[in-house]
C-alpha cells in the first residue's frame, strides 16, 4: 500500500524486473513548516483556556500562544491533508 513505511509493496513490472523504489526521506534535514498542510477545522484541543485557544497558533503573531484551562498539560489533536512523519 505505502512502500517504505511498512506496507504492502507493488508487484514487479513486467519483464521481471522491479520497479526503482524512491529512497526514503532523510530525517532532521530540514524543518518543514506543517501549517498548510493541516486539516484546521478537525483540530482541537480538549483543555483550553477559552482566552487562549488553538487558533492563536496560526494568527501569526509570536505573542500569542495557547494555553491549558487547568494545568500545564494540554491535550491537543491535529489531523493532516496528507501523511507526515513527526518526530
Amino acid at each position: 500500500m505505502f512502500p517504505g513505511l511498512g506496507g504492502a509493496t507493488q508487484p514487479a513490472a513486467a519483464g521481471g524486473a522491479a520497479a526503482a523504489e524512491p529512497a526514503p526521506a532523510k530525517d532532521g534535514d530540514n524543518l518543514i513548516n506543517l501549517c498548510d498542510i493541516l486539516d484546521k477545522p478537525m483540530c482541537y484541543a480538549r483543555n483550553e483556556n477559552k482566552s487562549y485557544p488553538l487558533g492563536n497558533l496560526f494568527i501569526g503573531d509570536s505573542r500569542l500562544g495557547m494555553q491549558s484551562d487547568a494545568d500545564e498539560q494540554l491535550i491537543i489533536h491535529l489531523t493532516f491533508q496528507e501523511f507526515v512523519k513527526v518526530s
